[in-house]
C-alpha cells in the first residue's frame, strides 16, 4: 500500500493584453462604410456571453480593431460610430490558438438604431499562417482515452505519426522530442525527454501528476507553429483549462476496468492453488464543478480525479489520489489552486 499526501499550490497569473496570438484566441477585423472606406474611431465591444465580461477597443485610423488573448467561448461584438447605425454580431466563436477575422460594414443611419446579425459558424483565419487543430471540451470528454490520458489526443492532429501515449511522436516529420507542450500557455515540457511533464512518471525533478480530463476546456495543436510560441521546431500543443461562468455547471464520472469483463487469457492455466485468474482492477472516478462567486466579475472552476488500482501481483494494491485543479478567475486575474500528490 502506498499513501499519498496532497500539497496545496497557489499560482497567481496576471492576464495582460499582447500584440500577438497566444494560447487562447483573438478577434480582429476592419470596420468600413458602405463605400468600403475605413471608419476610424468606431467603438467596438466584445462581450463574453458566458460571463458577461466586456472587452472594449477603438478602431485605428485605417479602421482596424483587435481583441488579443481573450478567453475561449462565444462573444457578441457591437460596433458604434457617429453617423452610422450600430451593428451587433452575435455568436462569434473564439477557439484556442485561432484568430476569428470579423469584417464589419456599417450603414448610414442614426446611432440609436442597431442591426443584429449572427456570425458565420466557420471563418477563414487570414491573420496567421499556422495550421491549427482544436478539439472542444465535449469532444475531449467523449473520445475514448486509455487511462483518461489527454496526451493521446495528439494522435488526431494532421501530420502526426508515432506512439500517441505520452505524446512521444512526430508532427510533420520533426523529431519526436521537438513538440512544445503547454498548459494555459505555460511550459509543460519534461527537461529530460521533452515529452509532457504532466501525465508521466516524472523525470528531472518534475512531479508525476495526472491532469483530470474534465478540467480541459480545449485541446489545441499547431502543426505549423507560430513565431510567438518558439522553443521547438515541431508543433505546439496547448491545453486550455476551464474557467467558471455565470451559470453553475459540472460533471461526475466513474470508470471501472475489471477482470470480469476481460477475455480469457491463453497464458493462464488454472491450478489447485489458483483456480481462476487473479483479479486486476482499475477504477477512475472524479468530478468537476464551476460557477460564479460574483456574477460578471469573479468565477471558480474545480476538477478532481482519483484512481485506484489493485491486483494479486506484487505491489498488490495501489491507490493514487491524483491531481485536483481549481481555477479562480476575474476579467484581469486568474488564481489556480492545484493539489499535487507526494508519495511517502
Amino acid at each position: 500500500m502506498k499513501r499519498c499526501l496532497s500539497v496545496l499550490l497557489l499560482t497567481l497569473v496576471v492576464v495582460v493584453t499582447a500584440n500577438s496570438q497566444t494560447f487562447r484566441g483573438a478577434i480582429n477585423g476592419t470596420v468600413t462604410d458602405p463605400s468600403g472606406s475605413a471608419v476610424a474611431g468606431a467603438a467596438v465591444k466584445a462581450t463574453e456571453k458566458a460571463t458577461g465580461i466586456v472587452h472594449s477597443t477603438v478602431t485605428t485610423g485605417d479602421g482596424q480593431y483587435a481583441f488579443q488573448d481573450i478567453p475561449l467561448g462565444a462573444y457578441s461584438v457591437n460596433v458604434v460610430a457617429t453617423g452610422f447605425s450600430g451593428l451587433t454580431v452575435d455568436n462569434v466563436a473564439v477557439s484556442a490558438g485561432q484568430v476569428y477575422t470579423l469584417p464589419i460594414s456599417l450603414k448610414i443611419g442614426q446611432s440609436a438604431t442597431t442591426v443584429e446579425v449572427s456570425a458565420a459558424a466557420v471563418t477563414l483565419d487570414t491573420t496567421t499562417a499556422t495550421q491549427n487543430m482544436t478539439i472542444s471540451s465535449d469532444v475531449v470528454q467523449d473520445v475514448p482515452l486509455n487511462g483518461r490520458d489527454f496526451t493521446q489526443l495528439i494522435a488526431v492532429a494532421p501530420g502526426y505519426g508515432g506512439y500517441s501515449v505520452g505524446g512521444f511522436g512526430s508532427i510533420n516529420g520533426a523529431r519526436a522530442n521537438q513538440n512544445n507542450w503547454q498548459i494555459d500557455g505555460v511550459d509543460n515540457n519534461d527537461f529530460w525527454h521533452n515529452i509532457p511533464a504532466v501525465n508521466q512518471g516524472g523525470v528531472s525533478g518534475i512531479a508525476g501528476v495526472v491532469l483530470p480530463v474534465d478540467a480541459i476546456d480545449e485541446f489545441s495543436s499547431q502543426t505549423q507553429s507560430g513565431a510567438e510560441s518558439g522553443r521547438n521546431a515541431g508543433g505546439t500543443v496547448n491545453l486550455v483549462i476551464k474557467s467558471g461562468t455565470n451559470s453553475i455547471h459540472g460533471s461526475a464520472y466513474y470508470y471501472n476496468r475489471n477482470e470480469f469483463y476481460g477475455a480469457a487469457s491463453p497464458f493462464f492455466a488454472p491450478s489447485a492453488t489458483t483456480p481462476k485468474a487473479p483479479p486486476v482492477r482499475n477504477q477512475n472516478y472524479g468530478f468537476s464543478v464551476g460557477g460564479p462567486f460574483v456574477k460578471n466579475k469573479l468565477f471558480y472552476s474545480l476538477a478532481l480525479k482519483s484512481r485506484s488500482t489493485s491486483s494479486d501481483f506484487p505491489a498488490s494494491r495501489l491507490n493514487l489520489p491524483t491531481l485536483g485543479l481549481a481555477k479562480l478567475s476575474t476579467s484581469s486575474t486568474t488564481l489556480s489552486i492545484n493539489t499535487v500528490p507526494t508519495a511517502e
